[in-house]
């Protein structure tokens, strides 16, 4: 009898983990799901109150943001400027995170430390500077001059947490590879990154959504050939009106490759994050 007790009140607790799981996930799913329907409804129900669950679909939004706002264009701005940012971010971060963790540098804690306050300082302060800086070398308004800004703003980020995952990483199997006949960059390309994978994955996530709705700096330092999404999707709100149907289009545009990045990645971001929050 005890041990039927037991076992029905380890599948209530259980069964109520699971409901508290299911409540915690509709709550967190639900501006999702909110976002997603108010892009396919007409500006007509949209607001209607009660809200209007049962509609007919429709894509007229979607064709808004494309014919009027052009957010073809403003799509492959942004996956130029932030993929190619992210990727410099990630190379020269990760070589300086090794070389911090590997190699008997002076005062490197101190330096480590330097390369975080940067990331510390708030991005209005530098704007003007980079704005100025821009008009006198003649790159405002260009992808390079995001790119560069994207990457300097995600290189602290990067180096100071691949720190952590490096270090994590014990010396013995690089001087293992060494001894075999590997070069110093042959034991970090075959012993070292292979390991470093999980971290990667997901530093690399977390750079990308920082620059990908990053909106400041894109609105400062462009005007017209280099806009990125979060800035045409700001057009969709004025002073005397809001546009939500197509404010929540281009939402669902936004979201769609950070959800594809994630899903691509996660294999590696489980325990990448886990590992961080461990060693953090």
């Amino acid at each position: 009898m005890s041990m039927q007790h037991d076992a029905i009140r380890r599948g209530s607790k259980a069964a109520l983990a699971y409901a508290l799981a299911l409540l915690a996930t509709a709550f967190f799913a639900f501006p999702i799901f909110w976002m997603f329907t108010s892009s396919l409804k007409g500006d007509e129900i949209i607001t209607a109150y009660p809200p209007v669950w049962i509609f007919a679909p429709s894509l007229q939004n979607y064709v808004k943001l494309v014919e009027d706002l052009g957010i073809m264009t403003m799509f492959i701005n942004s996956s130029i400027i932030v993929g190619l940012s992210t990727c410099l971010a990630m190379i020269s971060g990760t070589l300086a995170a090794y070389a911090l963790a590997r190699f008997d540098i002076k005062n490197k804690q101190m330096i480590a430390f330097e390369v975080l306050s940067i990331r510390m300082l708030p991005p209005i302060v530098s704007v003007v500077p980079m704005f100025i800086l821009a008009r006198w070398l003649g790159v405002f308004d260009t992808y390079w001059l995001l790119i560069a800004a994207y990457a300097l703003a995600g290189l602290p980020f990067v180096v100071w947490v691949m720190r952590v995952f490096i270090q994590d990483i014990p010396q013995s199997i690089e001087e293992a590879a060494l001894i075999d006949g590997c070069s110093r960059v042959e034991a970090f390309w075959r012993v070292t990154l292979p390991l470093l994978m999980p971290g990667l994955a997901a530093t690399m996530v977390i750079v990308f959504m920082f620059a990908w709705n990053e909106f400041l700096l894109a609105s400062m330092l462009t005007s017209k050939a280099a806009k990125t999404l979060p800035v045409i999707a700001a057009n969709t709100l004025n002073a005397k009106s809001i546009a939500w149907g197509m404010a929540s289009a281009a939402g669902v545009v936004m979201s769609l490759p950070v959800v594809v990045l994630v899903l691509l990645m996660q294999r590696y971001l489980v325990r990448g994050l886990t590992l961080g929050a461990v060693k953090g």
